[in-house]
């Protein structure tokens, strides 16, 4: 058995509301033929409050702030880590991998073995996926995945949707072959994935590799922005991401549902990737998933990317008394575009 021991994680200490943004949209030459209010915002995606990282900060040390909360909350000797996965689009190097210096960063033992996975918001799926099978192929027995992501660093102010809905953020999880002491200790599933390149440009970092990177005029361009736009520029097709995900979703959720050989009822919670809440109410009533049942956690933490799954999840885990037994369907989709799923067992 394979089990999610562990959750923690790290939003940065700078929080911006609506108010904020909207008078960013305006100073940086934003224009709108409508009245663009907090109220406007909150029901267009859910969300009146997310998370920028300071500018000398990166996805790694906010990964790393949720691995050291993690070691400290759940009392766990990080030296019997013996395998890293860093799953993020925002790596700190081309080379070498983040999570090689992550390695060092956190103190782990030289023994284990490092893997960055480039993955968006089906990241931590992937991560849960990747621990399972080296845990099951005997080549790992304690496997820290950490997933963080700096989306507001690639975003105009401009651009007002997607800069109400993004926020960074990092969540750290421990699956290993054992249960800890006071632990989550939830069983991992069997898992379902799927990948559509064809969407991969309705969202995604224009100039931000070596695929016609940025160069001086770009650099000019945008020399006042806050974050300059170094790394690149996040552009969105907002119809067809909506459009991809209530066709993909209830087809992704069907097919983890035939994999375990459960109807729906079965299912105690749903914690899909925190994407939008006006695409999750959505989703649900679509899916006829009963409120009680459905999380939708981003109102005050907004989309972290890679690491909204594990956060809402440790916020439910936080709030609610989950029982032996329980089912929990966790589905992650987007960026790629791509999807994947799993149930957990507590």
């Amino acid at each position: 058995m394979v089990y999610l021991n562990a959750i923690s994680y790290y939003l940065p200490e700078k929080s911006i509301d609506n108010n904020e943004i909207i008078k960013d949209f305006f100073d940086f030459g934003g224009k709108s033929n409508v009245d663009i209010t907090p109220e406007s915002i909150f029901r267009q995606c859910g969300i009146n409050t997310r998370f920028s990282a300071y500018p000398q900060e990166t996805a790694k040390d906010l990964g790393n702030r949720a691995a050291v909360k993690l070691f400290e909350e759940w009392n766990i000797d990080k030296s019997t880590v013996d395998y890293l996965i860093f799953v993020s689009d925002a790596l700190e190097y081309k080379s070498p991998s983040t999570s090689s210096v992550m390695q060092n960063d956190l103190g782990l033992e030289q023994s284990i073995a490092a893997l960055d996975v480039l993955q968006g918001c089906t990241g931590w799926v992937y991560g849960l996926s990747l621990a399972k099978a080296l845990i099951h192929s005997g080549i790992a027995k304690k496997v820290l995945v950490v997933t963080a992501d700096l989306p507001t660093r690639v975003i105009h102010p401009e651009d007002l949707e997607l800069r109400s809905i993004f926020s960074d953020g990092g969540a750290a999880s421990l699956i290993s072959d054992e249960m800890i002491e006071s632990g989550i200790n939830h069983s991992i599933g069997d898992f379902v994935f799927g990948t559509d390149g064809r969407g991969s440009k309705n969202l995604w970092v224009e100039r931000s590799a070596t695929r016609d990177p940025a160069d001086e005029a770009w650099l000019k361009q945008y020399r006042n922005v806050p974050s300059k736009l170094l790394g690149g520029r996040l552009r969105m097709d907002s119809p067809k991401i909506f459009l991809f995900a209530v066709r993909r979703v209830p087809q992704l959720i069907k097919a983890i549902l035939q994999k375990h050989e459960m109807e729906i009822d079965q299912i105690d919670l749903f914690i899909f990737h925190q994407a939008n809440g006006t695409m999750l109410e959505f989703l649900r009533k679509r899916m006829k998933i009963p409120k009680e049942k459905f999380v939708i956690s981003l109102e005050h933490i907004g989309n972290t990317v890679s690491a909204t799954i594990p956060i809402a999840l440790r916020g439910e885990l936080d709030k609610r008394e989950i029982e032996k037994g329980q089912k929990i369907l966790v589905a992650g989709f987007g960026i790629g575009y791509s999807w994947g799923a799993t149930i957990l067992t507590s």
